[in-house]
């Protein structure tokens, strides 16, 4: 009753937005733009099989997603969004803590809520919630925003704000930080940056800054600052050797409660374009730190995910490709090595575009592993926009 209560609220609230936006489209075109709200409405099916075991895992997520932008002046901008999931199937009702896995928080304040029911479970969370204030050559945002300082498409050692799992595609928009950000734009591409993302304490606190500036047609930055108790410096560039892209980054931590220990991460990619829409990406990651259980894992970001952790090996490698068969059909494959497991990830997907706002995608993940039992996920979503 509980549970159904919650959810009888949040759907109240929801026709009430919808509603609400309504109404602001039937008044003057004036006032109209001063509010949008847009989102989608997603289906994820999942079947899991394990080599060796006969019967399969079946689990059922439904994820709604609000997006309210609020413009009450020229300058200045509001941003709220809300993510919203509904949770059924076999893992909620074999793993004990499985709410404890899906209410993870990595920010200063907890805006976050889940409910449990019969065989349910019911996640409600704010990922977005913050004033901007925009002038002609600076920008400040204040509150739960996303700062993304990485140049690459698989791996970012720069993104030290807001580490993310490489394989949770269900996430797009990627997490948040509760921070405050200051940008100062000077002549074409270039400019510098300050964040601070507030903490519980000193050792937890990432603060940091960034100076970027374009040379020859390449795009530069360096970074520095602290992350978590630890000293991080690093750098990238992105740009084109002929027609081919040409990215990398790299990021230096160390350890200021331990004396010697320094970790290195830094990732090159490279991609090309064919004129028949064949897209190709590659990308090699080296990562010094121990690794990880935390690291990237089926499903969902781990809680406390740090740029240490974006990898579970010291060396992974990654190769990518999508192609436009129809108008109405994309397809893409993606292939992680981990050569110190001698594991090879798999990850096919098919979208099917037949109307506008509404995708139905085909996703695998293929886990090959010598030591251990093969792992095979195979996902079918519904996706609506609004």
């Amino acid at each position: 009753m509980k549970l159904g209560r919650k959810i009888g609220s949040t759907l109240v609230l929801l026709a009430t937005l919808v509603a609400f936006g309504q109404e602001s489209q039937e008044e003057t075109q004036e006032e109209a733009k001063k509010l949008t709200i847009n989102g989608y409405v997603k289906d994820l099916l999942t079947f899991t099989f394990r080599q060796g075991v006969d019967s399969a895992l079946t689990d059922n997520l439904v994820h709604n997603r609000i997006n309210i932008k609020w413009y009450p002046s020229a300058k200045l901008t509001g941003k709220l969004e809300i993510r919203n999931r509904l949770f059924t199937g076999d893992l909620v009702k074999t793993i004990p803590n499985y709410r404890d896995l899906i209410d993870v928080n990595d920010d200063h304040f907890d805006l976050s809520t889940a409910a449990t029911g019969d065989k349910v479970i019911f996640h409600s969370m704010i990922d977005r919630a913050y004033l901007q204030w925009s002038e002609e050559k600076w920008q400040l945002s204040v509150g739960r925003q996303r700062i993304n300082w990485g140049v690459n498409v698989a791996w970012n050692p720069n993104d030290i704000f807001n580490a993310y799992s490489l394989l949770d595609f269900d996430y797009e928009e990627r997490p948040g930080s509760d921070a405050i950000r200051y940008q100062r734009y000077i002549g074409f591409a270039g400019g510098y940056e300050f964040a601070i993302k507030m903490a519980d304490s000193w050792e937890e606190v990432t603060a940091a800054g960034m100076y970027k500036w374009n040379y020859k047609s390449y795009d530069l930055q360096v970074l520095g600052g602290i992350m978590r108790n630890s000293l991080a410096l690093g750098a990238a560039w992105a740009g084109n050797l002929g027609l081919t892209g040409f990215k990398g980054e790299f990021t230096i931590l160390d350890d200021l409660a331990t004396s010697g220990s320094t970790d290195f991460l830094a990732s090159i990619s490279s991609d090309y374009s064919f004129p028949n829409s064949l897209y190709f990406n590659g990308s090699v990651l080296y990562n010094s730190a121990s690794p990880s259980a935390n690291a990237i894992g089926f499903g969902s970001s781990p809680a406390n995910l740090d740029v240490r952790s974006i990898s579970s090996t010291n060396w992974s490698a990654y190769v990518s490709s999508a192609y436009t068969f129809h108008p109405l059909v994309n397809g893409s494959m993606m292939v992680l090595f981990f050569p110190g497991d001698s594991g090879i990830l798999m990850g096919p997907s098919l979208t099917y575009s037949p109307v506008t706002n509404f995708d139905f995608d085909l996703i695998g993940q293929l886990f090959f592993e010598e030591r251990q039992s093969n792992i095979f996920l195979i996902y079918t979503r519904l996706r609506y926009s609004f």
